[in-house]
């Protein structure tokens, strides 16, 4: 296994993050060990982060030979993969096969090892990894190039989702309903790709946080109903929520199946499907934390990214268990919310020059934090959502409400619980 905790010892220990995503909670969790904490991204976050967190360039491109001088230039003792910035999510893969060579070199990397790294940053390698193993994947056909599409479509049937292969967080994905969208995918992807049958259902996800002999997870979040524009941070999320139990039987035992012959270590995220008939459908893995990390500290009062940092530092987390309902509105930008109900509390994550985070695309997503044991509370959000004036959600607030009584069922049915 590439993982592993590093404990701070009587010397200042030099602790280099690699990447900005979320550092403004990663880096201070760090030093609380008594590191001193370097944060390399691709914009100068001197001004976001403040005193104490020290900044650097992190390349664009990066091999493992140029990981290895970074490094080496920076002094680091311990390096802290942290991909979630756009461009990054290839670099997970670099930092697995470095490890050992960094360790050689006097430099410890707690990293996901390549059996997982590879098919997490692939999804081609998960799909098939995926098909071997039995885990519930969608039907999907790999293409080399554009002249194999027609023929997995006319496989598949339409729709179908065309995602390339190496592609990052929001991008390369595309719903194609017809003849005429698949023949202007085809000029615009890279190949390789995967075909999947376009599945009806809800869509989940779940994190996970792994160590050398136990993984825990946050309770499950519903992201909403799938659609065609492949965008659930659009959509009104919840956590916690509940699964069928066959849908949650099949996760455990995935996750299960997931540990076990990927042996994962750090951070990593889940999306999921449950079809209309309460199957299971794995739809992405991620070896990093995602924007659902703020539903999880919200729900929770455990921010996974500080649970991260823990784990780098030696200190296990327990399982978290949800306590209230996170409900995650897509605000327009502009739009002032009117006062809240009594008992509950928004919560704003601010982004970095280098993802902007919740301002995104004319919107952002704060996240309404609401107490399941506040049955008076829990009436007044009702109406408060439903009062919001038309267009101040980018969604209708009837789905809030319906995602609010799905976390609100989900706490009273124990869905508070871990995801697995």
């Amino acid at each position: 296994m590439s993982g592993g905790s590093v404990a701070v010892v009587a010397r200042m220990v030099h602790m280099v993050v690699l990447g900005e995503f979320r550092a403004d909670r990663l880096a201070p969790a760090l030093r609380s060990g008594g590191a001193k904490v370097t944060v390399l991204g691709f914009a100068d976050l001197t001004s976001f982060l403040g005193p104490g967190t020290a900044c650097g360039e992190l390349p664009a491109e990066l091999d493992e030979s140029g990981l290895l001088r970074l490094l080496n230039d920076c002094g680091a003792d311990v390096a802290v993969p942290n991909m979630g910035c756009q461009g990054q999510e290839q670099f997970l893969p670099v930092y697995s096969r470095a490890a050992s060579r960094l360790r050689g070199a006097g430099c410890h990397m707690p990293v996901h090892p390549e059996t997982f790294a590879v098919p997490a940053s692939d999804k081609a390698v998960l799909h098939r990894l995926a098909v071997g193993r039995g885990w519930p994947v969608p039907r999907g056909v790999v293409c080399e190039e554009a002249a194999e599409l027609p023929g997995a479509v006319g496989d598949l049937g339409l729709p179908v989702l065309v995602k390339e292969a190496r592609s990052e967080f929001h991008a390369g994905r595309h719903y194609v309903r017809d003849r005429g969208r698949l023949e202007r995918v085809s000029g615009e992807v890279r190949y390789p790709v995967l075909v999947q049958e376009a599945v009806s259902g809800d869509e989940y996800a779940v994190e996970f946080l792994s160590g050398q002999s136990v993984t825990v997870a946050w309770p499950v979040a519903s992201l909403g109903r799938l659609d065609g524009d492949c965008a659930p941070g659009r959509r009104v999320r919840v956590a916690p929520a509940a699964l069928p139990a066959r849908a949650q039987e099949q996760l455990t035992a995935t996750v299960a199946d997931m540990v076990e012959s990927t042996a994962p270590w750090g951070p990593w995220q889940m999306d999921f499907a449950v079809t209309d008939d309460g199957r299971l459908q794995v739809i992405e893995l991620n070896g990093r934390l995602s924007g659902v990390s703020n539903m999880s500290w919200a729900s929770t009062g455990l921010d996974p990214h500080v649970a991260y940092a823990h784990a780098v530092l030696g200190r296990p987390s327990s399982a978290p268990r949800a306590h209230r309902v996170a409900l995650e509105l897509p605000v327009r930008n502009g739009v002032a919310l009117p006062p809240l109900p009594a008992g509950t509390r928004l919560m704003s994550f601010p982004g970095n020059p280098a993802n902007p985070g919740p301002f995104i695309g004319g919107y952002q997503r704060p996240v309404l934090c609401v107490p399941g044991d506040r049955a008076s509370a829990v009436g007044a959000v009702g109406a408060w959502l439903r009062s919001l004036l038309p267009g101040t959600l980018l969604n209708g607030a009837d789905e809030a409400a319906a995602q609010l009584g799905r976390g609100l069922d989900a706490l009273r049915r124990g869905g508070g619980r871990p995801g697995v």
